[in-house]
């Protein structure tokens, strides 16, 4: 009988306090009437049993080993730190994969399965499912070693100060000043900007109904092509633009260091100067020996003649 009531007890509670948390659930506008599993009301329920028991056990441990002003200190720490912790993940879990999935349909599914003459009808829950795919692979390509397109360097060492810093050391203003904000920022102006033209703006131009639900459809992929050619086109501008000075610098020789440039320019006429001053200081040289040799063998000549002149007298 005990055995009996121990396993109802561990059944019955734990899929009843799931069910209650399933019958909250339906009632959020993004959900669309979730239907109600005992499966995961028992594992629901399973996981806020076991925390209330780990809290429990943790608080008593604390009040039996340490002072109460210790604990109450600690319980204020982690409460801050769980609520700073749990809206910046309430905000990257659940909002900005709401986002990216919305601008996905919006410029994928829409255009190609919507009629025009229909209006779309968006699942929540479903894009947040994408969103969520498409966030955990960019954040994936972010932390990869290697260079991968679409991913700046910069969100490389964002992630991994978090990383590093955990939830006990977390910053939550930086976070959200750095990481938080510029991400949502894009994906508001994404959705909004091609909206605003949409539906504000081009109406005002007077053409039919029909025009107007056709621009509305293809506005955000107008918006897409449009910003992809505006910046490829920035690109090539750019690519072309040190193409073009890396030719001229070749040509001109531009910042390069020219031995024969102001002041040393002059040095190879000085030296041209030079070697022919020493030239013609050696030709002289040379014409003066030549000069002193043949006033030597005339000097010999005359000398043999005197010698001669007395012999023959003898």
């Amino acid at each position: 009988m005990t055995l009996l009531i121990f396993n109802a007890g561990m059944i019955v509670f734990p899929i009843s306090l799931g069910r209650l948390v399933f019958e909250a659930v339906p009632r959020l506008p993004i959900t669309h009437g979730i239907k109600c599993n005992d499966l995961f009301s028992f594992s629901i329920g399973c996981y806020i049993l076991w925390s209330v028991a780990a809290g429990t056990r943790y608080a008593i441990d604390y009040i039996t080993s340490r002072q109460l002003g210790f604990l109450v200190q600690q319980i204020c720490k982690w409460c801050s730190i769980v609520l700073k912790s749990s809206v910046l993940l309430s905000i990257w879990i659940f909002v900005i994969p709401v986002l990216i999935g919305l601008l996905f349909e919006l410029l994928v599914i829409v255009p190609m399965r919507v009629p025009i003459d229909e209006s779309p009808v968006f699942l929540l829950y479903q894009d947040w499912a994408l969103g969520l795919i498409f966030l955990k692979i960019w954040t994936r390509l972010v932390m990869l070693d290697q260079m991968a397109p679409l991913v700046d360097e910069s969100w490389r060492s964002k992630f991994e100060r978090v990383r590093d810093d955990g939830f006990s050391r977390l910053k939550g203003l930086w976070v959200l000043h750095e990481i938080i904000m510029p991400i949502v920022t894009k994906l508001l102006t994404a959705l909004c900007v091609p909206y605003v033209l949409a539906r504000g703006i081009f109406p005002l131009l007077g053409y039919p109904l029909i025009v107007n639900s056709a621009v509305y459809r293809f506005a955000w992929l107008g918006s897409l092509i449009f910003s992809a050619l505006f910046f490829w086109g920035k690109r090539f501008h750019v690519w072309f633009t040190n193409l073009h000075n890396s030719i001229r610098d070749d040509r001109y020789l531009i910042g390069r260091r020219l031995h024969n440039f102001g002041e040393d320019s002059h040095s190879p006429e000085r030296s041209e100067s030079g070697a022919s001053i020493g030239s013609d200081d050696q030709d002289r040289d040379i014409v003066l020996r030549d000069q002193e040799e043949e006033v030597g063998l005339r000097m010999r000549r005359n000398n043999m003649h005197a010698n001669q002149q007395p012999r023959f007298a003898l």
